[in-house]
């Protein structure tokens, strides 16, 4: 069986790239957008093809190789019409054109952040309508329906850690610093998952997981953490002293405010946002 990994080397295609790697690297092929990505793709032993998820015959021409297609594509940026492109009009293409070539399993990479703002406790797939507030949430949640549409299984992980992580954790302690304290003690509880353990879970998804047509998961570790412990999780992966003192809710938002802070980053970071998840396959 051969697997295609689209978005090859962005933060958690890599990391799928990573688990085919060790298992066999001739069965996977990671779809990427430039020479350079692909060079680094040959120098882990890694076959490459160059190619753009609004390229339909490029994409056709890929799927007829392979029997499973992941895609971890996405464009989470604020540019509302890349959002579109990348995010909703590039897998509608993905899921059309793996559903023409007659591909076993499409497995998509999306997002809790489809739910909206929260607060959220112990939540199941689709506990409550999904109310995506961003640019990016929004085209993933529609790029969802065409991959169930297309019988794919939609995998939503909340907040993902690990190498490569350029937004969780360098936000929070950003954030954390700029406000000079944290947030009600850090008592907030959130799913989270390393980007390696996501990665095996989605891996083992494309080889042996239910084949259930339509279907949407919850992935991330079993046991939600607070604010509290995840500070201190950074603190001892990268040595930062983060600040001790602690302030309400209320007053974070509005001291966020004075320092040109995006509120929408405290209400995340301040209030439960934790699913019930799948943890292993």
């Amino acid at each position: 069986m051969v697997t295609l990994v689209l978005g090859a080397t962005g933060f958690i295609g890599s990391a799928v790239i990573r688990q085919f790697a060790a298992r066999d690297y001739r069965r996977v092929i990671g779809f990427v957008r430039t020479k350079r990505d692909a060079q680094e793709l040959a120098a882990a032993g890694v076959a490459a093809w160059i190619g753009d998820v609004s390229d339909v015959d490029s994409l056709r021409r890929v799927m007829a190789q392979v029997e499973t297609v992941i895609s971890c594509v996405s464009y989470v940026g604020h540019d509302e019409q890349r959002c579109i492109d990348v995010n909703q009009r590039g897998t509608q293409n993905i899921a059309t054109i793996s559903a023409e070539a007659g591909v076993d399993r499409l497995l998509y990479v999306s997002t809790a952040a489809v739910y909206g703002p929260g607060p959220f406790r112990d939540l199941p797939v689709d506990g409550v309508p999904i109310r995506p507030r961003s640019p990016a949430s929004r085209t993933r949640a529609a790029a969802e329906v065409y991959v169930r549409d297309a019988g794919g299984l939609v995998i939503r992980p909340h907040l993902v850690y690990g190498p490569g992580d350029k937004w969780f954790w360098p936000g929070l302690r950003n954030m954390t610093d700029r406000m000079g304290f944290m947030i009600d003690d850090g008592s907030a509880l959130h799913s989270t998952i390393h980007v390696d353990h996501l990665a095996k879970i989605i891996a083992d998804l494309s080889e042996k997981g239910p084949v259930d047509h339509g279907r949407t998961m919850h992935v991330n570790e079993s046991r939600p953490s607070h604010v509290i412990e995840i500070l201190k999780q950074i603190g001892r992966a990268t040595g930062w002293d983060f600040p001790r003192h602690s302030i309400t809710r209320e007053s974070a938002l509005l001291r966020a405010e004075e320092l040109g802070i995006d509120t929408k980053m405290i209400n995340l970071i301040s209030r439960d946002h934790w699913f019930r998840s799948l943890d292993d396959v």
